[in-house]
């Protein structure tokens, strides 16, 4: 590979299993087997980033659904040679840990072997991890056969480009990258640990978010209670928000973090941030009226927000307003 894959730099793929389907994971379990067995040095060539209810019964197995895990040659090799890293459950936030990589253009290929005979894949954050790998031109590959093609055909062009520093970082704030924790079997594995929810206004984040319909609202809001936001210690928008309330207001330029637009994953962005601890007051401007094409990244902003039991979360305007006066100024 004329030296291009340093011992830190690979292509990152994300791989995921529906965790209420035997089939779909065994499936991933022979590929994997398969792969080893036929392609391993293809296969050596980039980095596996797995949710961790997909590496826990691939690794271990599984009695509901039932699984047979890979055999411990298999695991040794893609520990050892390719390089993995984990990231929490589904229900504990990876799916959405994992589209935020996608968004930052660090996960350049996907393997969801997700199953169309359960309503698993239509959960949100899958949904909108789906959405967003079309939108950033994330290879998808959702079966065995679509695996064992692309390695013999195009695995040797894609190992060379979206290379990575390994292990992967998430990014948060600009120039605050998490790294995940190595583990004593070789792997790397990133936990939200819980953090301590600020007692004063002024070391809380707080996060502006509306829709297309909403922002003459959010710019209204922004402009009565500007004294207001201006004691929060950040503030996250996506970013035609940010962008509107940072011109039209005269204190709030130097507080404002701006994240992509929320079509281009904006909104999950802001998730992670709810998920990692780092935003703690979410104000979501929400047009009830009329349909979004990336409803599910909405969602799963409600979703993040339900994970951390401290996270405040304003939805209408007449609420925002009255947690404004009652709280933030009281």
């Amino acid at each position: 590979m004329n030296g291009i894959h340093a011992e830190n730099s690979k292509t990152l793929i994300g791989v995921l299993a529906s965790h209420d389907s035997g089939d779909r994971n065994n499936a991933l379990a022979r590929l994997f087997e398969h792969l080893h067995k036929a392609h391993r040095a293809k296969l050596q060539w980039f980095h596996f980033l797995f949710t961790g209810g997909t590496w826990d019964r691939l690794s271990r197995g599984s009695t509901d659904p039932e699984v047979t895990p890979i055999a411990l040659k298999t695991q040794q090799f893609l520990v050892k040679k390719c390089g993995v890293t984990y990231l929490p459950s589904r229900r504990d936030g990876g799916v959405t840990i994992m589209a935020n990589l996608i968004v930052q253009q660090a996960c350049g290929i996907l393997w969801p072997f997700l199953t169309p005979l359960t309503s698993h894949w239509l959960n949100p954050e899958n949904l909108a991890l789906l959405r967003l790998s079309d939108h950033w031109h994330v290879k998808k590959l959702m079966n065995e056969g679509s695996v064992e093609e692309w390695i013999g055909a195009e695995a040797h062009i894609d190992c060379k480009r979206n290379l990575r520093e390994i292990p992967p970082r998430v990014e948060l704030f600009q120039d605050d990258l998490l790294p995940p924790e190595k583990q004593p079997n070789g792997t790397f594995k990133f936990e939200r640990q819980a953090t301590a929810f600020p007692k004063t206004i002024q070391d809380m984040t707080i996060a502006l978010i509306a829709h297309n319909e909403m922002k003459d609202r959010m710019i209204e809001f922004a402009i009565d209670f500007e004294r207001e936001l201006s004691r929060f210690k950040h503030i996250l928008s996506t970013g035609t928000t940010g962008r509107e309330v940072a011109a039209n207001t005269r204190i709030l330029h130097d507080k404002i973090y701006r994240y992509r637009s929320g079509p281009k994953g904006g909104d999950i962005e802001i998730a992670n941030q709810i998920l990692f601890g780092r935003c703690h007051v979410v104000i979501f401007f929400i047009d009830p009226l009329n349909p979004h094409p990336h409803i599910e990244d909405i969602r799963v902003v409600l979703g993040a927000c339900m994970l951390q039991p401290n996270v405040r979360m304003l939805t209408n305007e007449s609420q925002a307003r009255e947690w404004m006066r009652r709280v933030v100024r009281g």
